[in-house]
């Protein structure tokens, strides 16, 4: 079982920005951690679909099937895990990341988790809005030492 957090950043007044994930096992421990940039969203909520859908792409091609996906935004959960939203704007957006984990994953459970339990994945999607070329990603077998205190914190259930 591994667990993937996930965030996006966004801009309104440029509807630019950046999505990133995190990858850990069972133990917390960092196993991969992706971002990139985002370069036209029509929402906050669509950044934050964005960044669900590209960050599942890459947990699948790294062949993690029992997944626990874990967001600080609470629509997208409801989204994610109901047909509620099916009629909105992102409703297709919507249904394609469902699809794509019912078609990838043996097993995944999607759930809220508090904003300040998800810092590792609002700084690497804020690290794809501000410093990844547009459009493109990046991913890091290691711990980045832009977010390796965040990773410590994280792994020591420090609360800050």
């Amino acid at each position: 079982m591994y667990k993937i957090n996930i965030d996006a950043a966004f801009k309104v007044a440029t509807s630019h920005g950046g999505w990133g994930f995190v990858a850990r096992n069972s133990m917390g421990e960092y196993l991969e951690g992706g971002c990139g940039n985002l370069r036209r969203a029509a929402s906050s909520f669509q950044a934050e679909a964005l960044a669900a859908l590209h960050s599942l792409e890459r947990i699948a091609q790294l062949g993690m099937p029992r997944i626990i996906l874990e967001t600080d935004a609470t629509e997208l959960v409801r989204g994610l895990t109901t047909t509620e939203l099916d009629q909105s704007v992102d409703g297709c957006l919507l249904k394609q990341i469902r699809d794509f984990i019912t078609s990838s994953f043996d097993y995944c459970i999607i759930q809220h988790c508090r904003r300040n339990c998800n810092k590792v994945a609002d700084c690497l999607a804020m690290h794809g809005a501000s410093v990844v070329s547009s459009g493109s990603a990046m991913f890091l077998s290691q711990v980045p030492a832009f977010v390796s205190i965040l990773v410590c914190e994280d792994q020591a259930g420090v609360d800050v």
